[in-house]
């Protein structure tokens, strides 16, 4: 079992929430229901065998008049139409809580079409300012800019940007392959003892835009932030989520 502190808003102090396996609920005589007829205040159980209480549940209609419910976990929500069947709900492997799928909100964003819209502009001109205003207009609030500024030097974007320039480079006949022939030609060529850094730099720069240096290297990112604190029991896991600290390793797969 493990704890999450989550601070309502108008709460001066957070509301701690326990999150049990099924086993642990048993043994602590917890009543729980599954999960999508628990109402706000009962425990509910994921199809996964997590129990927990039932932060909020609403009733309300779509666009189509259809009726829908939105029900809140302390791992996070999930919606459903009671008239048909559901996905299976599962606690397990869960980012955040913050999110409905449990990744995490660039993970969520990079799927959206206007950050997949601003990693091919940024490809195409590598200028922040250039993409945000092609992408989502010149007349845009400076916050919003900055927020998609910060967005667009993550990972997650870089990684999107590779992307659109291995597409680009790969429709100009340009893909792996060929980078790696013209490798293949330099290592010749530096053997008959001829000039070669011009060559060379271009594979370079070849390789960097393909992303292929990156492929080497095992990059792990340890990152915890946000404004609860949450402690996994049963791994011996603490996390202090007032602040935000991250650790990046990298290691060569070579050695």
């Amino acid at each position: 079992m493990y704890t999450i502190d989550i601070r309502h808003r108008g709460d001066e102090d957070a509301t701690t929430y326990t999150v049990y396996r099924e086993k642990e609920a048993k043994e602590e005589a917890i009543l729980y229901k599954y999960w999508r007829d628990a109402d706000a205040g009962d425990y509910g159980i994921s199809d996964d065998g997590y129990v927990a209480k039932v932060i909020s549940r609403r009733d309300y209609q779509d666009k189509a008049g259809r009726d829908n419910v939105y029900l809140r976990f302390p791992w996070g929500y999930t919606f459903f139409c009671p008239k048909y069947s559901s996905k299976p709900l599962k606690v397990k492997g869960r980012k955040t809580n913050v999110t409905q799928s449990g990744k995490t909100y660039i993970e969520v964003q990079s799927k959206q079409s206007k950050m997949q819209a601003l990693a091919m502009m940024f490809a195409v001109k590598p200028d922040y300012d250039l993409a945000i205003e092609w992408v989502l207009g010149e007349d845009l609030e400076k916050w919003k800019r900055d927020k998609w500024t910060r967005t667009m030097k993550t990972e997650t974007f870089k990684g999107m940007v590779r992307e659109e320039l291995g597409k680009r480079l790969t429709d100009h006949g340009l893909d792996e392959d060929f980078t790696l022939d013209l490798l293949k030609e330099a290592i010749e060529i530096a053997r008959d003892k001829k000039e070669t850094s011009n060559l060379l730099k271009a594979v370079d720069n070849l390789q960097d835009m393909h992303g292929m240096k990156d492929k080497h290297l095992v990059k792990t990112v340890d990152k915890i932030e946000g404004t609860s604190t949450t402690r996994l029991i049963d791994e011996l896991v603490e996390e202090e989520k007032h602040l935000v600290a991250q650790r990046t390793t990298i290691e060569n797969k070579g050695e």
